[in-house]
């Protein structure tokens, strides 16, 4: 009985096997889009791990039986579903999915979802910049995000941007934004050398998936005593789409400067030079017209090179994610002798261990060398200060000089003049071709870090991470011309060493309760440590130009050596919580508290609080109906308080120094000692609305802002008699208010299978104020004024009338509102009436009494708009950039009408001659001995100007080559663009650009640079 029932089971469990192999089909189709097949896309049998993927012509083959169901997916497209029915053939065309909603934006210690965000966060990706021609990636993000305003005031390669976050952060302390690399807070800034240094830029491009700016209080609380000056998070690139994939990107260009100072020929140098002389009667300068050079285009380059190549190697299995890259940059500046060289190589690895732990490691190592210049804006040897004023008809090279370059002893060569050049300046180009300044950083960016998953709903993550910088630094002057003459030539070797160590342990929890309720928190713990020190060793007096590769015993006459350290650390307890109602009601709180070593004990810990709550009015009942017009609409508001701790170490400390009395060495009091200084304080509160219409094809978003920074460091003077070091101490004593408005729009202007036009843009209006001052005195720094009431670093000078047209004596307003002229021959000043020009009879003065505020430095409103077009193979971008509202005191334009043996600016023809020929009316008459008092060395209205502008700051036009032609080539993409950067400014401005000013003050600075470049993107 029983061996029969064993023949009847095993003869139904063949039949049913044979039933089911019979439904059981090989199912095959190919899987498209508007373009064309696509590659790579995921197939699976809903229900079963039975998954496939497409091959390179979009084909796929799987095992399936009638009546299941197929999913197909892909990055950026949206998923879709078939069901197997008696055809074996299943083919889809997928479209292009809108997951803005959907996106996952990457925020302090996690991420979150786009839609379930209540703070303001702008997010970059890295394929907007990834392709620039730039010494450093933040240089690009310009315009690009609203509420952020970043600006290169130089064309000197290794120059750190400008970075401002809804307006200024302080007065004296630290401005820049903490940034955080893959979770690392990273070392910002100049890293040592001699050499511009700009950390930052040894970041590769190419390596950055995406950046995140996080603004307002609700999003940087979460960061506590760091955030007073904004976030900027970078997350590098990951191995991802199950597949192996090989990217080769690269670019070369030429760079160019934007434009040249109008300087004079030869011919009108002379006549210039020589009425300078006869306006005083005597006798000539200029003489000789065998020449006529241009000394800007003698040390500026017209066509530096621009070289990128970067390769990376991604992937990813069910357990194994990874990328690898390497990268080479090499760029030379647009003066001779700068230049940057930057290899880099990266490893990101993610690897699940078991379905409970996973482990992974990020690692980035880097090598940057800049060589540099003198760009000291009233150097002898700065590259612009001296190139304007060196005359144009005596030559670069002079064959029979031993050296081969036209000077004479510190000076460059007089040719046939009748005088040297004033002030004794060197011939620039030999300075360029024969001092060194180098930098050479190398960096290892490191983290590791492990992953627990105790429960769908409880994750743990603790990371440990080293940022460690070792630059070393080279300087060499030539005795014979230049920066060394007057110390018969000078050498240095420089070592910093910068490390940073970081801890995180992190504790997630997310939860969902009855389909409704969305709640998640987190905790955190973390500590890190820093360590900076510095020595430099070298000489003056050097035995021969021969030692100029480095410090060699017994090669110089003067030993010099010093060195530096410091040490700061923080250690920091953080929670969030997070929870939405049916993700309808959003309400964040998070709270942090720091202690740091750079304060004293009683102020050591701080505690930062922030809250926000939103809204998406969208969801509610009574918008049912307009669903097809307004796709999501959400209110939100935040509010935090917020530190700054850039304020320098242990400033709280009385502190001692070396110092020599004679030829004692000894110590002597330093620093005078605030044991109740505190960290500097931000309150910022925002209100914001987040609009999307027409199922997302267009999307707004607008922010309203107030930071109020407190308790700002400023140093309080203090009584002479009490022998105090600089005569004051530190306090907590300032205030600034930042105000503002932000409004961005990305709109889909036109979608079809062939044509595609998005247009993204934004603009932000910012005002910024200084409400407390000590004792509410106003501060001068230079040209620059803190007032309370006014926008900080305003300009502060005397306003220009213009000039005398009976004797060309230059005319300012007083205080009353009078006129006053300065007499050239006597340097005295008389009343200037108007009606009776000639008149110089009457006394009068101009005194610091007679300044007022003439000029705001900060831009009252700035954006850009970007315009993205594809047409079937083709992509074409193109991106304006657009700031205002400030003032620019253009000194440069003042030195180049200096009445000393230099060359001037073209503007300078326009002087008073006679009452005959009064010239433009605005530039004075000329004498070679009244250099400071015809161009008054202050600030006035003479020189300033409106800093408004719009720039061409990108254009790209590329292609990307059909199927046909890739498949011969066995690749999936091939893509050729050519691309012009900073093509087109349009200001009225005077200067070389508005945007070279240091404080609103242009003095002298290295031209921004045109450039052209031509690349490839290729991928495996």
């Amino acid at each position: 009985m029983r061996s029969k029932f064993k023949w009847i089971f095993s003869l139904l469990l063949a039949l049913s096997m044979q039933f089911a192999f019979a439904q059981e089909k090989t199912v095959t189709g190919t899987v498209s889009d508007a373009t064309g097949p696509i590659p790579g896309a995921n197939v699976i049998v809903k229900g079963t791990n039975r998954s496939a993927q497409t091959d390179f012509d979009g084909k796929y083959s799987i095992k399936a039986s009638s009546g299941e169901t197929l999913v197909f997916s892909f990055v950026g497209m949206k998923d879709m579903t078939a069901n197997v029915g008696a055809s074996s053939t299943v083919n889809v065309k997928m479209s292009q999915a809108d997951n803005t909603l959907e996106e996952v934006v990457v925020v302090g210690y996690g991420t979150q979802k786009k839609k379930d965000v209540t703070g303001s966060i702008t997010s970059i990706k890295g394929s907007a910049i990834a392709n620039l021609a730039t010494p450093s990636f933040e240089s690009q993000l310009a315009g690009r995000a609203a509420g952020v305003q970043v600006t290169t005031n130089s064309g000197v390669l290794g120059q750190a941007p400008v970075i401002r976050i809804r307006g200024v952060g302080s007065i004296s302390s630290g401005t820049f934004p903490l940034v955080v690399v893959d979770g690392v807070p990273i070392f910002t800034g100049d890293v040592g050398g001699y050499a511009n240094t700009n950390a930052l830029g040894d970041i590769n491009p190419a390596d950055i998936e995406s950046t995140e700016v996080l603004k307002d209080g609700s999003a940087t609380a979460i960061y506590g005593s760091r955030a007073a000056n904004g976030v900027i998070l970078i997350t590098t690139k990951k191995g991802k789409g199950g597949r192996f994939t090989a990217n080769y990107n690269t670019y070369i260009g030429v760079l160019q400067p934007v434009k040249f100072l109008d300087l004079l020929k030869t011919p009108d140098f002379i006549t210039i030079s020589n009425e300078k002389r006869s306006n005083r009667g005597v006798s000539a300068w200029a003489n000789g017209t065998t020449f006529n050079t241009d000394w800007q285009k003698a040390v500026l380059r017209s066509s530096a090179l621009q070289v990128d190549h970067n390769l990376s190697l991604s992937g990813s299995t069910d357990k194994t994610s990874y990328y690898f890259s390497m990268g080479y940059n090499n760029q030379e500046g647009v003066a001779l002798a700068n230049e940057q060289t930057r290899y880099n190589l990266r490893g990101n690895v993610d690897q699940k261990i078991r379905p409970w732990l996973t482990i992974g490691t990020n690692i980035a190592v880097s090598r940057t060398t800049n060589t540099g210049l003198n760009v000291g804006t009233n150097s002898l040897s700065g590259l612009m200060f001296n190139a304007a004023r060196q005359l144009p008809n005596t030559p670069v090279f002079d064959p029979t000089n031993p050296t081969g370059y036209n000077i004479s002893g510190p000076s460059v060569g007089q040719g046939e003049n009748f005088s040297i050049i004033a002030n004794n300046i060197p011939n620039i180009r030999y300075v360029l071709d024969n001092n060194v300044l180098r930098s050479k950083i190398d960096r290892t960016l490191a983290s590791l870090y492990a992953n627990i998953k105790f429960s769908n709903s409880v994750n743990f993550k603790t990371q440990a991470s080293v940022d460690a910088i070792g630059t070393e630094g080279f300087t060499y002057l030539n005795p014979i011309n230049g920066d060394g003459v007057g110390v018969a030539g000078l050498i240095r070797n420089d070592f910093s060493n910068l490390t940073r160590w970081n801890v995180q342990n992190v504790l997630s929890y997310n939860k969902t309760f009855g389909e409704s309720h969305n709640v998640s928190a987190t905790g955190i713990y973390e500590a890190q440590q820093q360590r900076v020190s510095n020595f430099f060793a070298g000489g003056n007096g050097l035995s021969s130009t021969f030692f100029n590769q480095n410090v060699i015993s017994g090669s110089y006459t003067t030993p010099i050596s010093g060195g530096s350290l410091s040490e700061n650390g923080i250690i920091s307890y953080a929670a969030r919580l997070n929870y939405n109602y049916k993700e309808k009601y959003f309400v964040q709180g998070s709270i942090r508290t720091d202690g740091i070593s750079s304060l004293p004990t009683a102020n050591k810990w701080g505690t930062f609080p922030g809250v926000s709550a939103g809204w998406t009015v969208s969801k509610e009942n009574f918008m049912s109906g307009l669903e097809n017009i307004v796709s999501d609409f959400k209110l939100r508001a935040s509010y935090a308080e917020v530190g700054n701790v850039n304020i320098g170490n242990y400033p709280y400390l009385g502190l001692y120094n070396n110092a020599k009395y004679a030829d004692y060495n000894g110590i002597a009091y330093s620093q005078a000692g605030n044991d109740q200084l505190k960290w500097e304080t931000s309150l910022k509160t925002d209100y914001g609305v987040d609009l999307s219409l027409f199922s997302n094809r267009l999307k707004l978003t607008y922010d309203y802002f107030i930071n109020n920074q407190n308790g700002l460091i400023l140093a309080v003077p203090q009584p002479i008699s009490l022998g105090v070091p600089g005569n004051s101490i530190s306090q907590n004593i300032g205030a600034l208010r930042n105000t503002g408005h932000e409004l961005s729009l990305d709109f889909d202007a036109f979608r079809g299978d062939k044509f595609t036009w998005n247009i993204n843009a934004n603009v932000s209006f910012v005002k910024s104020e200084v409400v407390t001052l000590v004792n509410g005195q106003d501060i001068l720094s230079g040209d620059n004024l803190l007032r309370e009431g006014e926008s900080p670093n305003s300009i502060f000078g005397f306003k220009y009338f213009g000039v005398n047209p009976a004797n060309g004596n230059p005319v300012y307003y007083k205080s009353d509102g009078s006129l006053v002229q300065g007499n050239i021959d006597t340097q005295a000043y008389r009343v200037f009436n108007p009606a009776n020009p000639t008149d110089i009879s009457v006394a009068s003065s101009l005194t610091a009494a007679d300044k007022s505020i003439i000029g705001n430095v900060l831009p009252t409103y700035f954006g850009s708009i970007i315009n993205t077009m594809k047409y079937k193979n083709l992509d074409f971008t193109f991106m304006f950039r657009f700031s205002g509202g400030n003032k620019i005191f253009n000194s440069t334009r003042r030195e180049g009408l200096g009445q000393n043996f230099n060359n001037n600016s073209t503007e300078i023809l326009g002087r008073w001659q006679s009452a005959a020929n009064p010239g433009d009316g605005w530039t004075p008459r000329l004498r070679d001995d009244r250099e400071t008092f015809i161009n008054i060395n202050q600030a006035s209205t003479r020189f300033l100007e409106n800093g408004d502008f719009v720039k061409l700051d990108n254009i790209t036009l590329g292609y990307s080559f059909g199927r046909n032609f890739i498949e011969k080539l066995n690749i999936d993409k091939f893509r050729f663009y050519v691309q012009g950067q900073n093509l087109l400014v349009i200001t009225k401005y005077k200067g070389l650009d508005p945007e070279m000013e240091i404080g609103g003050v242009d003095l002298n600075g290295t031209p921004r640079t045109t450039i052209f470049t031509m690349g490839l993107n290729v991928s495996f």
